[in-house]
């Protein structure tokens, strides 16, 4: 499945974003995260494809933050974006 960012999930207070799937280097980058240490962050940054001066936020933030869970962030190009904390083991290796 090829999915180019959240995936919305209305419920009685609005919309929620919750991600099912990474994309392949979505990932690897998790995988390369599992054997860091605790506090690790890795990210995606993708140049701005409408202002070539741009410094933009990473498209795609993992952070580790224990042996078993990590949180993921996923940003537009200038905001951020929503946020969700996922188990190690649920990820596909």
């Amino acid at each position: 499945m090829d999915r180019r960012g959240p995936f919305p999930i209305r419920n009685f207070k609005g919309i929620l974003y919750f991600m099912l799937t990474f994309t392949e280097s979505e990932s690897k980058l998790i995988r390369r995260l599992k054997g860091m240490p605790p506090q690790t962050i890795l990210k995606i940054q993708e140049p701005c494809p409408l202002h070539s001066y741009c410094s933009p936020l990473p498209l795609f933030r993992v952070y580790r933050i224990d042996d078993a869970t990590f949180e993921a962030e996923w940003n537009t190009y200038h905001k951020p974006g929503p946020k969700q904390v996922f188990a190690f083991e649920g990820v596909a290796a």
